[in-house]
């Protein structure tokens, strides 16, 4: 196995006496499932953000599946989407039947490009579906203007930017849902987890019954408060029977849910980090400016453009490579970085209509030509997390400066 001088690490950050005492305290309590430690991260997260609500989750997947199934997006409805994210922002679309359509990126941010939205928007368009790729917020202005042009929603994906900000908002506080993921890589942890965020009041009365292993749909009130010659017993408590005595539903057309939710462990642990983030995050940024001071001016790098509205939180850091600049092919420049400077390189991420799962409901490679061209021509990502040190910071710098050297034929 080889030794990395930089490794891309398993963790984001490393957990000290604040998480250890909170997973502590919680293994003491009555209930590790359905508590008070989740409805108070819940809280804190909400406040966080200025939203409304916020519906704790075991995962950012699960998290986006609540979400389409709010939204009721089913079999005949288009979502638009990007290609540049990880597939599991478009699973819950395609497990519910959807048609999802690709928007190109900015080349930039790797965001979507809004140019690219409205000229996909047919009479099918229900909703659009935006990703905050290594935390840099969406130019989402545009975006919910076209939203609002034609009865669109959206949801942002945030796994990446958890804290960020965008025009002074926070992400995923400005679409119609926000989920935002607590994976061990990500900007703040709980091990596994996510949250559902919105601030529209009947999409989270509906997502906590969706997501809380119960149903949805239009109750009536029934005749009779027997079922058969059986009325409810009122001398022990069963909270299975729910609404069976007194209500029915109108129709079929109601909704089964899931369970989604976050244990007491996670939300112990998530507690300790959510207290931190805005510092996690401004250690993620001052890593960033390092970076970018180090590297600026290296022929055949290109650094990501700074954007003072939406100031990224750097879940992940992107440069650019220019072969015909270095003289050398991006895998060249990849295979040097980590056989000879030591540096583990995971690229984030592989267009994902080129999945052999959407190649098989006819996506082509061309229908995304910015996505497609940075990608394989272009984005590389660093290593950064938190606990870089000052040794590893240099190391990348000078290893990124010393394999340009070498492959433009140039003495270090």
């Amino acid at each position: 196995m080889t030794q990395y001088v930089v490794p891309y690490a398993g963790v984001s950050n490393p957990l000290g006496a604040d998480e250890i005492n909170a997973v502590t305290d919680a293994l003491t309590r009555d209930t590790l499932a359905m508590g008070p430690l989740g409805r108070e991260f819940e809280r804190r997260f909400a406040d966080l953000l200025g939203a409304r609500h916020a519906q704790a989750t075991s995962s950012c997947t699960t998290a986006l599946f609540l979400a389409a199934q709010v939204l009721e997006l089913g079999p005949g409805d288009e979502v638009i989407t990007t290609p540049q994210t990880f597939w599991v922002t478009t699973w819950p679309l395609q497990a519910r039947g959807c048609t999802i359509r690709f928007a190109d990126i900015d080349p930039d941010s790797l965001n979507l490009d809004p140019d690219s939205v409205e000229a996909l928007v047919t009479p099918r368009t229900k909703s659009i579906w935006v990703v905050r790729h290594g935390g840099r917020a969406v130019d989402l202005d545009p975006i919910m203007a076209i939203a609002t042009k034609y009865g669109l929603s959206v949801v942002e994906d945030c796994a990446h930017a958890p804290g960020a900000t965008y025009k002074g908002r926070r992400v995923g506080t400005i679409g119609d849902i926000g989920c935002f993921s607590f994976h061990s890589l990500k900007n703040m942890t709980t091990g596994e987890g996510g949250a559902f965020v919105t601030n529209d009041d009947a999409y989270a009365e509906k997502a906590r019954e969706l997501g809380t292993i119960h149903t949805w749909g239009a109750l009536v009130e029934r005749d009779s408060d027997r079922i058969g010659p059986y009325r409810q017993p009122a001398y022990y408590r069963d909270p299975h029977v729910r609404s069976a005595f007194s209500k029915s539903y109108r129709d079929d057309r109601y909704l089964i849910g899931n369970n989604y939710r976050m244990s007491e462990i996670s939300a112990a642990l998530g507690l300790a980090q959510l207290a931190k983030l805005d510092q996690l995050n401004a250690r993620r940024q001052e890593i960033a400016r390092r970076l970018d001071d180090g590297l600026t001016g290296v022929p055949g790098i290109t650094l990501q453009r700074a954007r003072p509205e939406a100031p990224s939180v750097y879940h992940l850091y992107t440069i650019f490579y220019d072969a015909a600049v270095v003289g050398a092919p991006k895998d060249d420049f990849i295979k040097l970085l980590e056989q000879v400077e030591g540096i583990e390189i995971v690229l984030r991420y592989f267009p994902i209509h080129l999945l052999p799962e959407f190649r098989a409901l006819g996506h082509r490679f061309g229908e995304c030509p910015v996505a497609e061209k940075v990608y394989f021509e272009q984005q590389i990502q660093l290593p950064i997390y938190t606990h870089l040190t000052e040794d590893q910071i240099n190391h990348l710098i000078t290893g990124v400066r010393r394999t340009v050297n070498t492959l433009s034929g140039k003495k270090s």
